[in-house]
């Protein structure tokens, strides 16, 4: 009995001092870590990516009161060709605002010219309006833009009206202005009152309102092309 207790104990001791598969546990350890890795990994991809979309809302819809728009180059994709802009925009001022920064150097082939100060909407009571004239530096094709802005969208929505209101025209084309999916406002084209061979294409998008003039080809490219 002695005997069989002293074999049992010699075999647990031989066990307990067996070496360990260093090979096999670096192995498991390293799979341990690789795991670790990768899930740091996803959980630093999500983070950046919500972190993204949610900077993107706060672009788009809260500041600075309208949001971007993406800009279909008509004549591009009919031609296979980027359009030519044959003069050189206008610089902005140092001290040129948020809304007067909105208006790009170049809408397709046409360049932006001087931005001035305007009091042609003062009765609605915009916090600032600008006009502009867009060219190609064929004078008989220029646009004229006229843009402003509202503390509310709603205001922005009853300057749009009144002005739909005053072409006193059937539209020859409406829609919404849409943003990422969603619909920041509405656009109307109509005759010109004073040219029939002229369109205006007047929009509205958030707390901004736009209003364009020139001959029906022009708006409907320039429109099509205009970011906001």
């Amino acid at each position: 009995m002695t005997e069989n207790n002293e074999n049992l104990e010699k075999a647990d001791a031989e066990l307990a001092s067996a070496p360990v598969d260093e090979q096999a546990q670096e192995q498991a350890e390293e799979a341990i870590e690789q795991h670790k890795k990768s899930h740091r990994k996803r959980a630093m991809v999500l983070t950046v990516i919500f972190a993204v979309i949610a900077a993107l809302l706060v672009t788009a819809f809260v500041w600075p009161g309208w949001a971007r728009k993406t800009a279909t180059n008509s004549a591009a994709v009919a031609t296979g060709q980027e359009e030519v802009v044959a003069v050189d925009p206008v610089a902005l001022p140092s001290n040129a605002t948020d809304l007067e920064k909105i208006l790009p150097d170049t809408v397709g082939s046409y360049a932006r010219g001087e931005v001035k100060s305007t009091t042609v909407w003062q009765s609605a009571e915009p916090v600032e309006e600008y006009e502009v004239t867009y060219t190609t530096g064929d004078s008989s094709a220029d646009i004229q833009l006229t843009v402003g802005q509202w503390t509310a969208s709603q205001y922005a929505k009853e300057q749009y009206d009144s002005l739909i209101h005053n072409l006193n025209s059937e539209a020859t084309a409406t829609g919404k202005v849409n943003v990422g999916g969603n619909e920041t406002g509405t656009y109307e084209i109509h005759p010109a009152p004073d040219n029939k061979k002229n369109s205006v294409v007047v929009w509205h998008n958030e707390t901004a309102v736009m209003y364009a003039v020139g001959s029906k080809n022009a708006v409907n490219n320039f429109f099509a092309n205009f970011p906001y």
